[in-house]
């Protein structure tokens, strides 16, 4: 090998070596990566938080805190072949199906703790129906009224949202011909009632609910009719799956018009009242100060109870046979008020 050869072997080798050495400076002086530690974070099971609740008055259920102590809304909703179907029955808590003129009926329903976007057809008050919507210290929604209830609610001072003079609270269904077409929702009753001042918070209790469901009565009863007059008949039939009674009307399901769903109802409370007519009109006078017999229905089965009111603005006494104090399931409530000459039907 040549001089020139050995050289550049040599200058090879030496390169190479301090290559190596350099590399393994680096490595050596690095320092060392120490483990970083991630905590771990924990999402909240929102189906876990404990929401506070209060117990709904009308129904004995849950509902969310904010409605606590305040007024139902009470509003008339109209039952004539041409309203039907009706919206937002089946998120009432209790209902009252009493009679108007021409033998057919009309509906009080009550409201608490429910958003109910739409709620009608809205038809115009009458004087027993005021009698039964000042039990519950209710706002009175209505659309229109007959003159003897117009005055009533004068003297009574009853807080009323009336859609004869008010294009805010209440919309017209153009599918649907006029008067049966007058709707609202909770949403635009409350905001007028803010708007308006009426008195928020009432101290009164509604109902004794049992703590769990209960199957006392004196009998079975899954299937009845109630006749309010020659063409109108109700009927209810029991769904041991929901636990409640369907709904029929002449033969058909009661069903609401925004779901198409038929109406279900947990407790059923059945009781006469003195009708008669008083103009040519056909508008009725119904003796709600009164006391009677009657009858609790709920989970299948049927026991007599006794009912008493002693005044207009008090609330309507319910009792078993014994005298104790009527204690119903939780749920919704039907207080089906028939004419003397109305029959309750059953096998």
């Amino acid at each position: 090998m040549t001089s020139k050869g050995c050289l550049a072997v040599i200058l090879i080798v030496t390169l190479a070596f301090v290559v190596g050495c350099n590399s393994r400076e680096v490595e050596n002086t690095s320092e060392p990566s120490e483990p970083q530690h991630q905590e771990e974070i924990i999402e909240p099971d929102e189906s876990q938080v404990d929401i506070p609740k209060a117990k709904n008055p009308l129904t004995g259920t849950d509902m969310d805190l904010q409605y606590e102590n305040q007024r139902p809304l009470a509003v008339m909703i109209e039952n004539e072949y041409n309203a039907r179907p009706q919206s937002g029955l089946q998120k009432a808590g209790v209902v009252y199906e009493v009679l108007a003129e021409g033998g057919i009926t009309r509906f009080l329903a009550l409201f608490l703790g429910e958003t109910v976007d739409e709620i009608g057809p809205v038809r115009s008050g009458r004087p027993y129906f005021l009698d039964y919507a000042m039990e519950y210290d209710g706002i009175y929604v209505h659309y229109g009224a007959s003159p003897q209830c117009y005055i009533d609610l004068k003297q009574l001072k009853i807080d009323a949202i009336d859609g004869i003079y008010d294009n805010v609270t209440f919309w017209r269904d153009k599918s649907r011909a006029a008067p049966h077409n007058a709707y609202t929702s909770t949403e635009k009753i409350l905001k007028t009632w803010e708007k308006r001042g009426f008195r928020r918070d009432t101290e009164l209790t509604f109902w004794n609910f049992n703590t769990e469901e209960s199957f006392s009565g004196d009998m079975v009863l899954e299937d009845f009719e109630l006749d309010y007059f020659g063409n109108y008949t109700v009927r209810y039939t029991y769904d041991h799956d929901k636990k409640a009674y369907e709904r029929f009307i002449n033969g058909k399901p009661h069903t609401d018009k925004t779901t198409g769903e038929s109406i279900f109802v947990k407790n059923i409370i059945i009781s006469f009242a003195n009708t008669k007519v008083i103009d040519e009109v056909g508008r009725l006078s119904i003796k709600t100060i009164d006391s009677g017999n009657g009858y609790y229905i709920s989970n299948g089965y049927c026991t007599n109870i006794k009912w008493q009111k002693d005044s207009r603005t008090g609330q309507t006494k319910y009792t078993f046979q014994d005298g104790s104090s009527l204690v119903i399931n939780p749920g919704n409530t039907w207080i089906q008020i028939l004419p003397q000459w109305g029959k309750f039907r059953y096998d």
